[in-house]
């Protein structure tokens, strides 16, 4: 008898990664590029703020990766570089653990997400997955992101022409958005991360779906606390730090006067070196990183105070 082959698609944003790989990337092309790249930048991506007349998320993409493939070389690859090494800091340890224990049982891991191959790659690598499905990098006629139906029919093609007939196949989606609910019709397993109310929204949906009932689902809580065994999270320098014990988190307190403390929900609350710790939520994977906005607003408090009036503790 032929055996079944297990066959595990994994997204990348909010998924493998807790971030938005498109805004690390953009941030890491704004911090490496001078100011007439950055102002040309700045032009491909204001336009997005004018919704879909703007060409939305998709048409912002695209002009962000014409803009990419009009620099040198050796400022691509930077930013590549730059933007595969700030997504490591936000990877899903749960999701991690899960991509390790099926391939240990013989599973074949997929990378599939609407991400840009530009970078995608190098995440495929780092995590040792079989192949990787994205949005291409190189836009040109016929070019979109590889979203909703579009990634579900790229994934049947790669099932129909990478697993035997014969044996048949299970899948395992793994997941945090809705936009996946075309690719979650395929699956015999889910796995669904995010806070509360995302999984029970996506659970809702998978459940509605013609078979729903069927498919077996699984839950990643990135919002709450988790004990036994839970320690403090802090973010600064643009990054996570933890699971932290009360010691360790006084002594980079005491260095870092722009640090903001986990206090659950996805709030990130900025903590100064005197200030209790009762608001804190303690956890031992990685909570789900502040917002881009909020995140920017954390770079130009920072600026103002540490660069500008040289306030450093």
């Amino acid at each position: 008898m032929i055996a079944r082959q297990l066959v595990v698609f994994c997204d990348l944003d909010g998924t493998l990664v807790l971030d938005n790989s498109f805004h690390v990337f953009l941030a890491s092309a704004w911090s490496l590029s001078g100011a007439g790249g950055r102002l040309n930048l700045f032009a491909r991506v204001a336009p997005r703020a004018l919704g879909r007349v703007g060409g939305g998320h998709a048409g912002m993409k695209r002009r962000a990766l014409d803009w990419y493939w009009q620099q040198e070389p050796p400022l691509r690859q930077a930013i590549v570089e730059r933007t595969v090494r700030r997504l490591s800091y936000t990877l899903s340890q749960p999701v991690i653990s899960l991509l390790r224990d099926t391939a240990r049982q013989g599973a074949r891991i997929v990378l599939a997400t609407a991400a840009p191959d530009v970078y995608t790659g190098h995440m495929q690598v780092l995590v040792g997955a079989e192949s990787c499905l994205a949005t291409p990098g190189r836009p040109g006629p016929g070019w979109q992101e590889l979203l909703g139906e579009a990634k579900a029919r790229a994934c049947q093609t790669w099932l129909k022409d990478n697993t035997n007939s014969d044996g048949g196949h299970d899948v395992i989606v793994v997941t945090d958005h809705p936009d996946d609910l075309p690719l979650l019709r395929l699956a015999d397993k889910a796995v669904l991360q995010g806070s509360p109310r995302v999984l029970d929204m996506l659970e809702g949906a998978i459940r509605a779906q013609p078979d729903g009932a069927r498919t077996e689902v699984a839950r990643i809580d990135v919002l709450s606390a988790q004990a036994p065994g839970g320690g403090y999270w802090l973010w600064f320098d643009d990054r996570p730090e933890g699971p932290l014990d009360y010691w360790e988190l006084k002594t980079i307190l005491s260095k870092h006067r722009h640090a903001h403390l986990y206090a659950g929900d996805g709030r990130w609350q900025w903590i100064g070196p005197a200030q209790p710790f009762s608001a804190a939520v303690r956890r031992r994977d990685c909570p789900s990183p502040p917002s881009s906005r909020m995140r920017l607003a954390i770079h130009f408090r920072r600026r103002l105070l540490r660069d500008w009036l040289g306030i450093y503790h």
